[in-house]
């Protein structure tokens, strides 16, 4: 073994020490690293058409969107608003309905002794509910900080880049820098690709779902779209989450109609999925769906939610390091071609 593969491993060693001991961290370093990319996107072209040096173009880029958002959240808060009350009050109708349905039938009887929902309420108690409570708020806030950490690592990583990336290259030995300036290189534009690719599919889903849904009279469509849309950002899983609360409001309406749902969703994923993100990301990170469900089960089963989150990212940044360090590094074999 030599000395520029034995740096490689001590630094692999040492990631998954930190993923063993303590996994929230480097999945949130991630996270703030895709979004120190979008913002860098934004800033780059910023900087170039106004002259502005770059950290103040990328603080320019954070500051509008931030008061985008604020500006969104403003203008939309009265209407979601109003339709997540009535949404609230009308999933556990819907649930009570397809109970009554699935009561019915002998295989909807055992579906139903499986699922017990009996337990979640009658196990119940005011200690265990006080309890309950806690553990929300702790989540709650816990979420609140770490959603604070990630914005303030991205910013720093996305304001000076260059000292924090000759840093990390220092850690390799010094005759593969050229190999791991170029995979960095690379990293940083097939995660751009996949931001551009999910932000765009973000947007055509969450539009097209809704207009499917308004064209059906489905109830609170808004909110059910903006629901897919923004589950969008977890391909696969996501959209199939989010579709859930809609194809149960669908069905109190009228058993057929939740079929219909159905099929506008995934007449939305497939035309999103199969045609237009590939034409956007085209071959900066095309994701096999096999590849990424199996990646988004081990992630959920190893780190939770936020490893599902992030499931999509880290196989296009392992498919990256598995044919720069690996196939081309370890092997020394040019990848196979496309």
């Amino acid at each position: 073994m030599t000395r520029a593969q034995g740096s490689v491993l001590v630094l692999v060693g040492l990631l998954l020490f930190l993923l063993w001991l303590v996994p929230e961290v480097p999945l949130l370093g991630f996270a703030a690293v895709l979004l120190a990319l979008a913002l860098r996107a934004g800033g780059e072209p910023l900087a170039r058409r106004t002259g502005l040096p770059d950290w103040a173009a990328v603080l320019l880029v954070a500051a509008l969107t931030v008061a985008a958002l604020a500006l969104a959240v403003w203008a939309a808060a009265g209407p979601l608003a109003e339709q997540a009350t009535q949404l609230a009050q009308r999933l556990p109708q819907s649930l009570e309905t397809l109970r009554g349905w699935l009561s019915g039938t002998a295989w909807g009887d055992w579906l139903l002794r499986q699922a017990e929902p009996g337990q979640l309420i009658s196990g119940s108690s005011a200690e265990t509910a006080a309890q309950a409570a806690a553990r929300a708020a702790g989540s709650t806030l816990g979420g609140l900080g770490n959603l604070v950490l990630v914005v303030l690592l991205a910013l720093y990583l996305a304001v000076q880049p260059a000292g924090y990336l000759s840093g990390l290259r220092s850690l390799f030995d010094p005759r593969i820098d050229g190999r791991v300036q170029e995979t960095l290189a690379e990293i940083g534009h097939t995660l751009r690709g996949w931001l551009l690719g999910q932000a765009f599919a973000m947007i055509v889903a969450g539009t097209l779902t809704w207009l499917g849904f308004w064209a059906l009279g489905i109830p609170l469509a808004g909110l059910l779209a903006a629901i897919i849309g923004l589950l969008n950002f977890i391909p696969v899983l996501g959209p199939v989450i989010g579709g859930v609360p809609a194809v149960l409001l669908a069905m109190t309406e009228q058993p057929v109609l939740g079929l219909w749902v159905v099929g506008v969703i995934v007449a939305v994923q497939t035309i999103e999925g199969n045609f237009l993100t590939p034409m956007v990301q085209s071959r900066t990170a095309d994701l096999p769906p096999a590849l990424l469900l199996i990646v988004q089960v081990l992630t959920g089963a190893l780190f939770g939610l936020l490893g599902v989150a992030l499931a999509a990212p880290l196989s296009a940044l392992g498919l990256v390091l598995a044919k720069k360090v690996y196939v081309e590094g370890w092997l020394e074999r040019e990848p196979p071609k496309a």
